[in-house]
């Protein structure tokens, strides 16, 4: 998990240098994003919904021949837990890549719809006291992740947007983890 994390962080990282050079020198955009979300737990017919603090970075291609496609990580932290019918869910970390896809004529000041494509991890523990010693346990869930995110801009002539995201992060037949975002989005 630790590897897992390094590695995000790590693509972050460089996503970041990249739209530092890039706003000088290529055709892309770099974005860096907070948002709290509000995350949907949905397991053995019991709902959970701990949020939790995200943190986004991007690079979008802007004139070229992928224009309107970018890559883009992320990570969350918990905030707090949830807890339901004696049990205590919590989120540790989540983290994620995607490929995004947005319509390549749109302007600053319209409103931007991105498609998001990629992969998530997300670490769940579990406390159930009734259970003695086996109270505790700890799972990560991985697979395809996809959701779309809307971006408008707060102020003209600013590079800064309201972002609202929707991810599914996670699902199969036992387990749903979904989430929804808003926060602030700085264009560099």
């Amino acid at each position: 998990m630790c590897k897992r994390l390094a590695l995000i962080i790590s693509a972050i990282g460089s996503i970041a240098c990249l739209g530092v050079q890039a706003a000088e020198k290529s055709p892309v955009v770099f974005h860096a994003s907070g948002q709290v979300v509000y995350t949907q737990v949905k397991a053995a017919g019991e709902s959970f919904s701990p949020p939790l603090f995200q943190l986004k970075a991007d690079i979008e291609f802007t004139d070229t021949k992928m224009d309107g496609i970018g890559l883009q990580g992320m990570v969350a932290m918990p905030m707090s837990d949830d807890e339901a019918n004696g049990m205590t869910l919590e989120i540790n970390q989540q983290s994620g890549i995607y490929v995004t896809l947005t319509n390549p004529d749109t302007q600053p000041e319209d409103l931007k719809v991105s498609i998001l494509l990629g992969y998530a991890s997300t670490e769940v523990e579990t406390l159930l006291p009734s259970l003695g010693a086996n109270a505790k346990n700890k799972d990560t869930f991985s697979d395809f992740s996809w959701g779309f995110s809307l971006q408008d801009r707060i102020m003209e002539g600013k590079p800064v947007y309201w972002t609202l995201d929707f991810l599914r992060y996670y699902k199969d037949d036992d387990l749903r983890v979904d989430g929804l975002g808003l926060g602030v989005t700085y264009a560099f």
